[in-house]
Formats: structure tokens, C-alpha cells, sequence
């Protein structure tokens, strides 16, 4: 197994933001795979899916998942909320889940707006998606940790799991 620690979880559970804090605590790289493929695309995901669609995402998605399965160790990876669904995060690393409930998500994308959502509809589409992956990511997991909670505990739990 890889030593490279991945976090997984719906759009808007804090994957990035857990990320950066982690990787500061930790002294290690932070890899986001949504920004690794707008940098590489030269376009924002959403943009990606107006001009392609979703299975040629997936594509992407799945290939970047095999690089860094091959070429990145001790890192943090924070994906997107689709890559457990098409492949197995737990060839990558230690696999961790950010458990956030379906009202914060919800909360949490509104105020972001869902123009930048391009899997996002509406409120029911969201809910239905969310159902869908929720029961992967909990399988995928080697550690689940609820994200209602200030970041710098929720960095603090991980790194203690981490350690421990």
C-alpha cells in the first residue's frame, strides 16, 4: 500500500480545505485532483463538462487516480467526489472519509453556488447523487470522521487516527 493519504466524500464535504490543513500539519504535498485536471485542461470542471461529458470526466479521473497510484507517495490527495465510484481509492493509500450530512452539504454548495456543480441540477438530483455514493465512500474507507466540527479539530482527529 501506498503511504499517500487520500480523502474521499460528497462535493462541498471540505476535501480541499481538510486537505491544506493536513498538509500542513503533517509537512507533506497537498494534490487536488479537480485542480490537477482544470491546470492540465486548462479550463475549470465545469467548463470541462459543457464542452465534453461525463464519461470522458470519468476517463480523466481514472487515469490520474493510476498515476497516482504509480507515482505519488507520502502525500495528501483530495479527490473528486465521483473518483471512488470508478476506482478503488484504497490502491492509492489510507483512505479517509469525510462524513458530512446531506443538509450541510446542501448548505454548503448553495452558498458556493451550484453553477459550479455541473453533476448538480437541483436540490433532488443532489440528494439522489448523494444517496448513490454515500454507501461507497463508507465501504471505501479506512477512517470516517464527521465534518461538523471547526476544521483545525477535524485536522487534529486525523492526524491523531493518523498517528495512532
Amino acid at each position: 500500500m501506498c503511504n499517500n493519504i487520500i480523502l474521499i466524500g460528497f462535493m462541498g464535504s471540505g476535501k480541499t480545505t481538510i486537505g491544506r490543513g493536513l498538509a500542513q500539519k503533517l509537512g507533506q504535498i497537498l494534490i487536488d485532483t479537480d485542480s490537477l485536471i482544470e491546470i492540465n485542461y486548462g479550463m475549470k470542471i465545469s467548463d470541462f463538462f459543457k464542452r465534453f461529458d461525463e464519461a470522458k470526466f470519468r476517463e480523466i479521473e481514472k487515469n490520474l487516480c493510476i498515476w497516482c497510484e504509480k507515482n505519488l507517495g507520502n502525500a495528501i490527495i483530495s479527490t473528486g467526489g465521483g473518483m471512488p465510484t470508478i476506482y478503488n481509492m484504497r490502491n492509492m493509500g489510507k483512505v479517509i472519509f469525510l462524513d458530512t450530512p446531506f443538509n450541510e452539504i446542501k448548505k454548503r454548495i448553495l452558498n458556493d453556488g451550484v453553477e459550479n456543480r455541473p453533476m448538480i441540477k437541483d436540490i433532488d438530483s443532489m440528494l439522489k447523487l448523494y444517496n448513490n455514493r454515500l454507501q461507497i465512500y463508507k465501504d471505501m474507507a479506512h477512517f470516517s470522521i464527521d465534518t461538523l466540527d471547526y476544521k483545525e479539530n477535524i485536522v487534529d482527529k486525523i492526524y491523531h487516527y493518523l498517528k495512532g
